[in-house]
């Protein structure tokens, strides 16, 4: 299937690793311009290499998605290289089992600063350079937990809800700019974050990391696995091309 992705400017967030950089490989392989930011940058550095092995124009960037003079930092990079942005991928996330109702304000803060405001940034970054173009597409990387929340990441669960809500709100404000805006809610995912996430649970879920993810997972998935990041990726590439012209405001399960 001809996506028609070829020289479009992408930025992904938190594209380092995981599913981040699964999704800028995707657009690589589909020979689009990749811009990928995240903090780490020796991790930045290894995935920017990997992606320019598909022969694509890729920009690593270290930035803090948290700082809003990074992030415009980011935008205005890209402008400088490449004079427009015509795909926002807005992926940057955490998580922390230790977060409870109880948790202080600055603990929820620090979640919904990483997994909500760092796409309420961007996009406020991103939208106005779109709207002159008058065209863009927004990917927002929510979760099943935004509305089928597990008992566990509360804080979290509540910034992937909000993130449903951002974007059902910005497809229809931006709708006559012809700005679609659409989520991508993965379920559990071999990742990273799980990793930490499956350790950190060792002695409740499970003996061994292994054990955690098969425990979730037969309680959690249908499948009675996690998914990998390249089941994912493939919908994000998808929602950004001309396949997917007609469709805005729009969640869809992973």
């Amino acid at each position: 299937m001809e996506l028609g992705l070829t020289d479009k400017v992408v930025i992904v967030t938190g594209a380092s690793k995981g599913l981040g950089r699964a999704i800028a490989l995707e657009f690589a392989k589909e020979r689009a311009n990749v811009v990928i930011c995240a903090r780490d940058e020796t991790q930045l550095k290894a995935a920017a290499e990997e992606l320019r092995l598909t022969g694509s124009t890729v920009l690593g960037i270290s930035a803090d998605v948290t700082i809003g003079a990074d992030v415009d930092r980011v935008v205005r990079e890209t402008l400088d290289a490449f004079d427009r942005i015509d795909v926002l991928v807005n992926n940057a996330g955490d998580g922390w089992l230790d977060h409870t109702l109880d948790s202080p304000d600055e603990a929820w803060n620090q979640c919904l600063d990483v997994n909500l405001m760092s796409a309420v940034r961007f996009c406020r970054a991103v939208v106005p350079h779109m709207k002159k173009q008058s065209t863009g597409r927004i990917i927002n990387l929510s979760s099943v937990s935004g509305h089928t929340p597990p008992p566990m990441l509360i804080d979290y669960n509540a910034a992937k809800a909000a993130m449903l809500a951002l974007s059902k709100t910005l497809s229809l404000q931006l709708a006559d700019d012809n700005i679609l805006v659409n989520s991508v809610c993965p379920a559990f995912i071999e990742s990273p974050l799980w990793d930490r996430l499956a350790d950190d649970s060792i002695g409740t879920f499970g003996d061994t990391r292994e054990a955690v993810y098969q425990t979730l997972a037969d309680q959690m998935i249908n499948l009675k696995r996690f998914g990998r990041d390249d089941e994912v990726s493939g919908i994000v590439a998808f929602l950004a091309s001309d396949r997917a012209s007609f469709i805005t405001g729009s969640r869809f399960d992973a």
